[in-house]
Formats: C-alpha cells, structure tokens, sequence
C-alpha cells in the first residue's frame, strides 16, 4: 500500500526503527515521506490552479484546498488523531484548555480547536490576528458546504510581495497566492525542524519527532483497514 508518492506502508516500518527522537540521523529521509504526500495531494493541485491565471471563482477551490491543507499541518505539528470524529494525542481526548481555550476548558476539541491553534501558534501567521474560531466558520465550513465565504470574508488574487490577509472596514481579504507562500514558508520551517531538530513555534524537535512518528503509524494503520 502506497502512502507517499511510491512509497508503502512496509518502507516506513523499516525506516521508522532507525528514527530516534533526539538524534537526527534518518529524518531527512523521513521527511521526504510527508514532503511527497502534501506535493502530490495538495501543493502541486493548488499551485496548478493557480497558474490557470484565472479569475473566475477558482479561488474558491485553492482555498478550500487550503484549509484542508492546514488540518494536515496542524495535526501532524501536534499529534493528533482524528477517531470516531474524536480528536486524540496518545489515546487521550484533547481537551479545549490544551489549545488555550479556557472558558470550555473541560470540553474536548472540536475541529474548529485546528484553526484556533493554528492561527493563534504557528508563527508566520501570528501577525495577521486571525481568530481560528471565525474562519473555521466563515472560510472553511462556508466553502466546503456552501461554496461561498461569510460575513464579509472574500477572496482575491495576489499582491506581490504583501500580506495574506488585509482587513479594509468591514471587509476581511485572504489574498490566495500570498496565503498559499506563507503555507510554504511555514512547512519550509517545519521541514526544517524535522530534519536538523530545532525548536518549532515554541514546540521542541523531540516532541515535533514524536508526533510525526506517531501520525504517519495511525496513517499506516488506516490504510490497512
């Protein structure tokens, strides 16, 4: 069974036994495993319809593929399994209050809980103040059912060289180009973080290590059954 590109589940039982947390030997090779899935499955069917250079509401599909590029990113960064529509890190349910949502502390995470994280932790994405919970609902969910953004969310091509995000009145703009380079630029750091082991967004290499061994082992599992 395929995994990345052409290779299976039997390739990664046979280099995860070399992988160790806190040395760095393999994990170049390790990475290549996402590097090949997020190309073939998400990066390079993004940037095909993009260089369409069309304007025709094509810029609804590359950010519905966008976010759902974002759930993959996010809960490979933390180890996150997704079970029963239950979001679990070693077989214990994450809590609200583990993402640093404390007024539903005790509750567990739902998957705006992915967004809420993401934009609150990854830092090149800090600087646009982005609340998680609001484009969950306004961007994400209102594109995969409705094929349309909310409350005053839009999308629109590009500007060379500036923000992903701009906020003009009541207006919240997601530039798609410019989001789709600072998606790169973030998995540019992490790749990075994988393969020489430093510190990620606060979140250091052995427990980065540890949750890219234990995402990849539940991807193998699933694709058994």
């Amino acid at each position: 069974m395929r995994i990345a590109g052409n290779k299976t589940i039997s390739d990664w039982e046979k280099l995860k036994i070399k992988l160790k947390p806190n040395y760095n030997n393999y994990w170049d090779e390790a990475y290549k495993y996402f590097e090949l899935r997020i190309y073939t499955r998400y990066l390079k069917p993004i940037d095909a319809i993009l260089n369409m250079k069309s304007y025709s509401g094509e810029g609804f599909a590359v950010v519905n593929l966008q976010c759902s590029l974002i759930e993959m990113i996010e809960s490979f960064i933390n180890g996150w399994i997704n079970e029963g529509n239950k979001w679990k890190k070693n077989n214990i349910a994450i809590k609200n209050s583990d993402i640093g949502l404390f007024e539903k502390a005790n509750n567990t995470m739902k998957n705006v809980g992915i967004f809420i994280s993401f934009f609150k932790y990854r830092i090149v994405f800090q600087k646009y103040n982005i609340e998680g919970d609001k484009f969950f609902w306004n961007v994400r969910c209102a594109l995969l059912h409705e094929t349309q953004t909310k409350n005053n969310w839009k999308i629109k091509k590009g500007i060379e060289n500036e923000n992903a995000f701009e906020f003009e009145g009541n207006f919240k703009i997601i530039y798609r180009e410019n989001f789709q380079r600072d998606l790169k630029i973030l998995l540019e750091t992490y790749k990075n973080a994988i393969i020489n082991g430093s510190e990620f967004d606060g979140i250091s290499a052995c427990e980065l290590r540890e949750n890219f061994i234990a995402k990849f082992n539940h991807i193998c599992e699933e694709s058994y059954t």
